[in-house]
């Protein structure tokens, strides 16, 4: 009798690699929802389930950032789920719920209703029969008013590389090699094909680009988005449809960049959209124009219009966060690929105020150097800012020490992790309720600074039982000296401009 295979055609034999996607924060869904005139969920007590959480290193974090926030996880494979429970166990987590369940299964659990459902990649990766289960979970268990991020590869934009991939996945069909060793024949063998020049490589001449940046892609991240036997791209249209079954209908994409995308257009092509009054239509025909490849919407169960008023005033609640150094920020930036050179007299006063701390919309209104501004023009300079990736969204400063207690336990917990390897270089921000881009060198820096103790000796030591060297300029340091040198230097940087930011955000 043959055993029932639990993957479902899934990779299961390797692990997905610690991420946090920061589109999937509450706070991220409420903003975007806001911007396009949509009452939100509130933020003040809510549930929230991540489905398909991979090692749940998104959901920990957000558990640690919002412990009014009751925090589910569902994740069929056993190992991630396994991770994960370490992960919040270690960090003394009491919000958060954690599960190695099927969504068959999960669609059967005890849970409470939702006010927020996440769904990041996993809907284009699993069958038909699964995402008919997750409709009808959507359906059953995400309350009236709730929203649900759900993120896809899209067509037309992998149209040319979808033979590629049913290329690698058929040639390495009947190995019995790990989807690790599979991918790199997979790829190999792509490369042998180009190089004797197959037509299909001459013929769709951006697919040797993605096999290119195949190439530098972590190997579990290509075995998870390229290897699951159900891998299936979708039209936006299809979504739609799909979702309406459970009651959704599509409000706004995710991703703030996005709004911006019209600047690459030309007029006929502006006209052309103005012009479909179907907005189903008109997403569809966009993604045409502009080859999408990949989407982040976000659907509401009987979502509600805002009148004016009531937008402005929600969003003028709204608190924004500074994540570089004042310094650091360029003013001639490229928004969406587009060049565009930023107002100074508007955002060197808005970037100053925010470098003496995080304020809300209504905030920056009152400051002396904006008062000249009006609302709309701080908003659309606030989300450029959102774009480049040197301001954030930020939590409420209500209850922000009891954040900082959740998040202190989740972040020693990272930071010890960092001793032994470079796999999450994430910590949690109680100001920002989301993650904070930290590098291992970085995070054994602050490991020292919190502990008292000379990072050049703590981190030397842990180098030298590693086996493991710096590199500078290219180059491995071979003596003790010269990399003990190196990284004295590094933690008189470290301490001089890093440490101050991470303190402004919470981090310490």
């Amino acid at each position: 009798m043959q055993m029932n295979d639990w993957t479902h055609g899934y990779v299961a034999d390797v692990s997905y690699d610690y991420s946090f996607f920061p589109e999937i924060a509450p706070i991220s869904i409420v903003f975007n929802l806001l911007d396009k005139s949509f009452f939100p969920p509130s933020l003040e007590k809510f549930t929230y389930c991540e489905l398909g959480c991979g090692q749940g290193f998104t959901t920990n974090i957000l558990a640690a950032t919002h412990p009014q926030g009751e925090f589910w996880g569902v994740d069929f494979n056993p190992t991630h789920a396994a991770e994960a429970q370490r992960l919040a166990e270690a960090a003394q987590l009491k919000n958060i719920h954690l599960c190695d369940q099927s969504f068959a299964e999960f669609l059967q659990a005890d849970t409470p209703a939702f006010d927020f459902i996440t769904l990041h990649g996993v809907y284009s990766w699993i069958g038909d029969e699964n995402r008919k289960i997750i409709v009808e979970l959507l359906r059953q268990k995400l309350k009236c008013g709730g929203a649900v991020y759900l993120s896809y590869n899209t067509l037309p934009g992998w149209s040319a590389v979808m033979p590629l991939r049913d290329l690698m996945v058929q040639y390495t069909a009947s190995s019995a090699d790990s989807t690790v060793q599979k991918v790199e024949q997979g790829l190999a063998f792509a490369q042998q094909l180009q190089g004797v020049k197959a037509r299909y490589f001459l013929e769709n001449p951006t697919v040797k680009y993605d096999l290119k940046e195949m190439q530098g892609d972590s190997r579990n991240y290509l075995a998870h988005e390229y290897f699951s036997r159900d891998w299936r791209p979708l039209y936006h249209s299809e979504v739609v449809q799909q979702l309406a079954d459970a009651k959704l209908t599509f409000t706004a994409s995710a991703d703030i960049d996005d709004q911006f995308h019209n600047l690459k257009l030309d007029e006929s092509q502006l006209d052309l959209l103005a012009s479909i009054t179907d907005s189903t239509l008109r997403e569809t025909i966009r993604d045409f124009l502009f080859n999408s490849r990949f989407r982040r919407d976000l659907f509401v169960r009987g979502p509600i219009k805002l009148t004016t008023l009531e937008q402005v005033e929600l969003l003028s609640n709204c608190r924004f966060a500074l994540v570089v150094l004042p310094e650091e920020i360029e003013y001639e930036i490229e928004l969406v690929g587009y060049p565009i050179k930023l107002d100074e007299t508007i955002y060197q006063p808005l970037v100053s105020a925010l470098a003496d701390c995080p304020q809300t919309l209504r905030e920056l209104m009152r400051q002396p150097s904006l008062t000249k501004l009006d609302f709309a023009s701080i908003l659309q300079a606030l989300k450029i800012l959102i774009t480049t990736d040197t301001v954030v969204l930020a939590l409420s400063k209500v209850e922000e020490e009891q954040r900082k207690q959740t998040v202190a336990a989740l972040n020693k917990a990272i930071l010890q992790r960092a001793r032994f390897g470079a796999d999450t270089q994430i910590l949690a921000s109680p100001i920002t309720g989301g993650g904070i881009d930290i590098s291992r060198s970085e995070q054994l820096f602050l490991l020292a600074h919190l502990r008292q103790v000379d990072p050049v000796q703590f981190i030397w030591n842990l180098l030298q039982v590693q086996g493991e060297k710096l590199i500078k300029e290219g180059k491995v340091l071979d003596s003790p000296e010269a990399n003990q040198a190196e990284l004295r230097l590094q933690a008189q940087r470290f301490a001089d401009l890093r440490l101050p930011l991470l303190e402004r955000l919470g981090l310490v």
